[in-house]
């Protein structure tokens, strides 16, 4: 899965070590100065098209821009799991068990649409978690939910 915030990092990093402002690259890409601002926030991100052309700009591959080949570990703060990282990148990484995280010590961290998709996949024995301790931590309705188990 593709993180649209780090590719928003990355984007506006290229830019800025080529010395160009927002409005500057976005008449490049004949795009809104607003369109690149969404980007570079990872509140959206740029078209095929628009990314090859980002790759020919700043003379890198698309792969690069999209962090395809970046196999560092992900940085995540345990007080804030999704500070720098769009937010349902950070739950499949969590769920695919390539974010190691104490899922009862960050579960209130997550919207309830997050935590069903979390208790899912503890319930269906696809995540291992410590069940007592996230007993504990959930709401009357998730009990329910999870009791089932």
């Amino acid at each position: 899965m593709i993180d649209f915030v780090k590719v928003g990092m990355r984007i506006s990093e290229y830019r800025r070590a080529m010395g160009l402002s927002q409005e500057e690259l976005a008449d490049k890409l004949f795009v809104t100065r607003q369109a690149l601002s969404k980007w570079e926030n990872g509140t959206s991100v740029p078209s095929i098209d628009t990314l090859c052309e980002l790759s020919r700009i700043f003379g890198v591959s698309f792969e690069e821009i999209l962090g395809l080949f970046d196999k560092k570990s992900i940085e995540i703060d345990k007080n804030d799991i999704f500070r720098g990282h769009d937010r349902s990148f950070v739950i499949s990484k969590i769920v695919s068990g390539e974010v190691k995280v104490n899922v009862p010590d960050v579960f209130y961290q997550m919207s309830p649409a997050e935590r069903m998709y979390i208790l899912k996949h503890v319930k269906e024995g696809r995540l291992k978690v410590n069940e007592k301790e996230l007993m504990v931590k959930l709401t009357p309705s998730e009990q329910r939910f999870f009791g089932g188990k």
